[in-house]
């Protein structure tokens, strides 16, 4: 494991936080990227719901994938980003339980 290069202390006014990395340029919340792939899923949420309301075959191909980043995304929050996050992941929970009422049994 190699650590990163070592930068020159930063000018005396803008000194880093105690605890932190100098020379490091503060993270960035990945919430907006959270936030429009969660939104992402559930518009792909009601147009399956849609599609099976019409009486229309749905394809979930790749659901699964998009949930599992969307829930990556999400433990990889701040905790406090993450508790943002949480109405969103309940309400795309209610969204795939509504569609898989929509969609009714398998067939046999």
């Amino acid at each position: 494991m190699s650590l990163p290069a070592q930068h020159p202390p930063a000018p005396s006014g803008d000194a880093p936080p105690p605890g932190s990395l100098t020379g490091w340029p503060p993270a960035a919340s990945a919430l907006p990227e959270a936030e429009q792939a969660a939104a992402g899923v559930r518009a792909l949420l009601l147009l399956a719901r849609g599609m099976a309301a019409a009486g229309r075959r749905v394809d979930l191909a790749g659901l699964d994938r998009m949930v599992g980043r969307l829930c990556a995304r999400s433990l990889d929050l701040p905790p406090e980003d993450g508790r943002r996050m949480r109405p969103a992941l309940c309400a795309l929970v209610a969204e795939i339980d509504t569609l898989n009422a929509a969609m009714g049994p398998p067939p046999p």
